[in-house]
């Protein structure tokens, strides 16, 4: 997870001509049709923006802020505490604009890179002071749409590894990213063993985790059949912590990869 300071840059006026008849209508929805672009690509491409806005004198959460990122289309409105969202962003530049009655109108350039959601946090003050940039946090786009930021801001008893994390370990081996969790013992150079320490499991040593790939159910017990490189992000569950259908009495691993893996 990065964390950047974007400074503020002049409002820039966005204008559109209404006027069209309805031969442009239908022009207009035969090329759209024609460019629209696969469920993958969209995947790829968009984004979410999503953050909060706070009054600059106490943070308090601020209501009823109207949220426009240029170019992106309607506007949103953040709720009693200040959050907004806004779906489906391509990368690119965006201008921000943040506005509330009573309170200096905030404008902002915003860097929306390709493949992950953007969380920023907008401050306003009633009086024209001059404000820090926008506090931005970058997040994995596959990460969050596949429930591993929710799953960890729960409180779910495990371990979450993002690319950020994993890249910091600088791992040779994927099994190697294993060796310093509690609980979890790497045998056989490359095979994962819940201790009994932290599991009612018995037989020996341990027992051998549940391993989800890409969200299915994996039969694989070595783990350097994937690359290091390959990883976007790790969950890994001892004593039957995990969430939903990733629950097994002994333990969980759940990894995600960048690149689509070949199911064994």
């Amino acid at each position: 997870m990065s964390h950047r300071r974007i400074r503020p840059m002049l409002r820039l006026p966005a204008r559109a001509d209404a006027r069209a008849g309805r031969w442009c209508i239908t022009v207009f929805l035969l090329l759209a049709v024609l460019a629209a672009p696969s469920a993958a690509t969209a995947q790829a491409g968009g984004a979410a923006v999503w953050g909060r806005v706070v009054d600059a004198d106490g943070g308090r959460g601020l209501g009823q802020v109207e949220i426009i990122l240029q170019g992106t289309g309607a506007p949103a409105l953040t709720n009693d505490r200040g959050q907004f969202r806004i779906h489906r962003v391509p990368p690119g530049v965006y201008v921000l604009r943040a506005r509330r009655l009573g309170y200096q109108v905030r404008v902002d350039t915003l860097d929306v890179p390709e493949g992950v959601s953007v969380e920023v946090v907008v401050e306003l003050s009633v009086e024209p002071i001059e404000l820090e940039g926008l506090e931005v946090v970058t997040r994995s786009l596959l990460l969050e749409t596949r429930g591993f930021y929710e799953r960890k801001s729960q409180g779910f008893r495990g371990v979450f590894l993002d690319r950020p994390t994993i890249e910091d370990r600088d791992p040779l081996y994927v099994a190697d990213l294993f060796r310093n969790i509690p609980g979890v013992e790497v045998v056989d150079g490359a095979r994962l063993i819940m201790s009994q320490s932290v599991n009612l499991m018995g037989g020996g040593r341990g027992c051998e985790p549940a391993l989800w790939l890409d969200g299915v159910r994996s039969g694989m017990r070595n783990y350097d059949f994937i690359r290091p490189d390959h990883l976007e992000g790790v969950e890994v569950y001892t004593g039957g912590g995990a969430p939903g259908k990733y629950n097994d009495l002994c333990g969980t691993v759940v990894i995600w990869t960048r690149v689509p893996m070949r199911r064994r």
